[in-house]
């Protein structure tokens, strides 16, 4: 038996949904309460959403079993009452419901073999990916929605090899499902440099900054290539 998932996927996973618990536990409902990072969002709101996307993703594996298609969320409806019935809950509730769907959902990813891993699924934004990236796409989940906490994470803590893989799965969905007003992001700690739009200056920073700006997160210091203001970034929740 071959697994599905990458183990080292497996293994990054069980550390990230063990960082997400230390942020949230000591944590409160007036915490909750609070604005996030992501416009428009409470911090119980975001947590809501981390713990309805491991719940979606379980739909993933499900479908990646089984061949028959199961959507991630039955409809953007149905995604945002979902978050909002979460986020209304007493918080030791929210912060089970989050241990529950990671708990399911590494036990769902262990149990994937191959050949699934070249199975393709489409996540929520319709992003097409194989079932061997599923455990990836939960641990970029969590990584940019702890920046969205307002705590003390920051895309500067992200690691590098986040950060690469991140840009690898992320640069040629923005580059033909988004408008993205900026052509070449260059790193200046890498000197690796993605595509991500049609036109518009070179950004240079460091990967985390950069990819910060890219995902709508606040980044570190950044410039242009022709000297011009920072762009705006397109949406990414």
């Amino acid at each position: 038996m071959s697994l599905a998932v990458p183990l080292t996927h497996l293994t990054e996973l069980a550390t990230a949904e063990a960082c997400l618990a230390a942020d949230l536990a000591g944590r409160d409902q007036a915490w909750a309460a609070q604005p996030s990072a992501l416009p428009g969002w409470s911090r119980g709101q975001v947590v809501g959403h981390l713990a309805g996307s491991a719940f979606g993703m379980i739909n993933l594996c499900e479908w990646a079993a089984s061949g028959a298609e199961m959507p991630m969320y039955h409809s953007p409806e149905v995604r945002a009452s979902e978050i909002e019935r979460r986020a209304a809950l007493p918080w030791p509730a929210l912060v089970q419901d989050v241990h529950a769907g990671a708990a399911a959902l590494a036990a769902r990813l262990g149990d994937l073999d191959e050949p699934l891993g070249e199975r393709t699924v489409r996540l929520g934004s319709g992003a097409t990916l194989g079932a061997a990236d599923l455990a990836a796409v939960r641990i970029r989940e969590i990584e940019i929605h702890r920046v969205d906490l307002a705590a003390e994470y920051q895309p500067i803590d992200w690691a590098m090899p986040f950060t690469m893989r991140t840009f690898g799965q992320l640069a040629p969905f923005f580059r033909t499902q988004r408008e993205v007003p900026a052509h070449m992001l260059r790193s200046v700690d890498s000197g690796r440099c993605w595509e991500v739009g049609a036109s518009g200056p070179d950004l240079l920073g460091t990967e985390a900054d950069l990819l910060g700006w890219l995902l709508g997160r606040p980044p570190g210091p950044l410039r242009t290539s022709d000297g011009s203001p920072i762009p705006v970034a397109p949406a990414w929740l």
